[in-house]
């Protein structure tokens, strides 16, 4: 599929980022994760809604086609008024939601944006990230895609990384899986991973979908954007279920020295993961948690969960 030639993807014209220009009230609410708290029902997926003054982003659409949408209405959460979706990487437990989702948006809407990261259609097994058919209805309903390969303004305050540099060898990915490219076969090091950013009058959020670039690594890209600016939240799946002690002690010290004050690690972070960073760390408990299916995470009453702590 020859995305490049659709007259309906779109290639965004890139900026640098020099300055922030803040958000006065930001929300973020799991709708799509490993582990339900007291409504709705965990997958192997993430999905997050972004509320950021009168922007409402979806961040990722989950695992399983109805998950999202079934979510959002137990949670009393209205998906209809969205027009902008960003998913973090080509892998199905963040993609498989996009039809449905789509279907939630008003009759007659047809600026709806869909970002992805270059390098996002890499993978020859198309099925293995988004379904072939959800693109195609997405564009063929009004949808079009922005392809982000550099930091990028998508909204007043809220930024795209883009592809991350890899610093550090994190390797927080799966193992032993390759792509097929140009240049011939290659470790599949999840190129098209990306994060969001959304600044504000306490700091810098960061949400991320899997951080498989590595979640220092990506805080630390984004320290590098905003100079000045703190990186006060890290925020969604940070694929530390199977780093070893030595790992999440050094990820530990390394959020520690960078300052984080909130720590809400979902999906595929891992439970002992969160435990052991808050360990090492000094967090307080109610700043270093597991996410679960509508947990909340506010810039100003930190981070809210249901019976599960």
């Amino acid at each position: 599929m020859q995305h490049a030639q659709n007259p309906h993807m779109v290639l965004a014209c890139f900026s640098a980022v020099v300055s922030a220009q803040e958000v006065s009230k930001l929300k973020i609410t799991i709708l799509s994760t490993m582990v339900a708290d007291r409504k709705g029902v965990g997958e192997w997926g993430f999905s997050a809604l972004v509320e950021a003054d009168s922007s409402r982003i979806l961040f990722d659409v989950g695992g399983r086609p109805n998950t999202v949408r079934d979510n959002a209405a137990e949670l009393k959460v209205d998906l209809a008024g969205i027009r902008q979706v960003v998913l973090s990487h080509n892998h199905i437990d963040h993609t498989a939601g996009l039809s449905k989702i789509r279907q939630q948006f008003p009759d007659g809407v047809t600026a709806s944006v869909l970002y992805i990261a270059a390098g996002f259609y890499v993978r020859t097994a198309f099925n293995v990230g988004m379904l072939k058919a959800d693109s195609s209805t997405y564009v063929s309903s009004g949808g079009r895609f922005v392809v982000i390969d550099r930091p990028q303004k998508i909204g007043p305050g809220i930024y795209l990384t883009g592809p991350v540099p890899r610093r550090y060898p994190e390797k927080n990915y799966p193992p032993g899986r390759t792509l097929v490219t140009s240049s011939g076969v290659v470790e599949d090091n999840v190129p098209e991973d990306m994060s969001m950013v959304i600044s504000t009058s306490r700091g810098l959020v960061v949400l991320t979908g899997c951080g498989h670039a590595g979640i220092v690594n990506t805080l630390e890209y984004v320290a590098q954007q905003f100079p000045g600016e703190n990186v006060i939240a890290a925020v969604g799946g940070m694929h530390l279920l199977d780093a070893k002690v030595e790992q999440l002690d050094w990820t530990a010290n390394k959020l520690k020295a960078m300052g984080i004050q909130y720590f809400l690690g979902a999906h595929c972070t891992g439970l002992n993961s969160v435990y052991r960073i808050r360990e090492v760390t000094g967090m307080a408990k109610e700043n270093c948690l597991v996410g679960t299916v509508g947990t909340t995470f506010d810039v100003y009453q930190g981070i809210k969960t249901g019976w599960l702590k």
